[in-house]
This record gives structure tokens, C-alpha cells and sequence, in this order.
């Protein structure tokens, strides 16, 4: 009986150790393909609209793309670009050093480059 006790008193001391130990062990996640790579996500998660955020864009042209005098500088209204989605592109791609515009060359794969220019396009024009 004295052991049964023992034991019991035992247990809830040793269930919080195991507890302890299990949550401070890293949280993995194994995406891996068959050849053992780990494949990379290249468009973030939101299409085009995450990108304008993930790259900065909101800096200078706000959410809603009307740019301005803020923080970033002067932005551009992309509300209202005469620019096509090839030359939207260009623009992120090269930027316009002449007016603060930076260039993202080799930041920005070319299928994000592509989300970005259809979301400045579609998304943030003026209806």
C-alpha cells in the first residue's frame, strides 16, 4: 500500500517533466519531395497583394495604391498608371532611379514580378 502511494505521488511529477520536455522540442514541419528536396515557395501566400506588402510597395504608394508624400518618399498613383502590366514590370524590375523609384532586380522572381504588375492593373485601379 505504502508503495501504491509512492508511485502516485510519483507520477504527476514525472507527467510534468515529459510535458516540459515535449513542449520545449523544436515544432518541425517535413515538406520534402522525393528527391529529398525541400521545395521553395517563390509567390507568397495572397497572390499579388501580399507581395505589394511583403516587397515594401505600401511604403510609398499606401495600401490603396494612391501613393504621395509619406514616409517612403513620393510615390507614384498607381490608381491611375498608363503604364501596361509589361511595363509595370520593367519599372519594379529596374526602377526609376531619377524619381526614388528602386530597382528590385534579383529580389523578385519573374511569376511575382508578373502578380504584382496584374494586382497594380486590376486590383488597385480606379473603377
Amino acid at each position: 500500500m505504502n508503495r501504491c502511494r509512492k508511485t502516485f505521488a510519483v507520477l504527476p511529477a514525472v507527467a510534468l517533466c515529459a510535458l516540459g520536455f515535449w513542449s520545449v522540442q523544436p515544432n518541425t514541419a517535413s515538406a520534402e519531395t522525393e528527391t529529398g528536396d525541400r521545395p521553395v515557395i517563390s509567390i507568397p501566400r495572397g497572390g499579388g497583394r501580399a507581395a505589394f506588402e511583403k516587397f515594401g510597395c505600401i511604403t510609398c504608394h499606401l495600401g490603396d495604391g494612391r501613393g504621395g508624400q509619406n514616409e517612403g518618399g513620393y510615390g507614384a498613383d498607381l490608381r491611375v498608371t498608363k503604364l501596361s502590366e509589361a511595363e509595370v514590370i520593367n519599372v519594379i524590375s529596374e526602377g526609376r532611379g531619377g524619381k526614388g523609384m528602386p530597382s528590385f532586380k534579383g529580389m523578385i522572381d519573374e511569376e511575382t514580378l508578373g502578380l504584382l504588375a496584374k494586382f497594380i492593373k486590376e486590383d488597385l485601379r480606379l473603377k
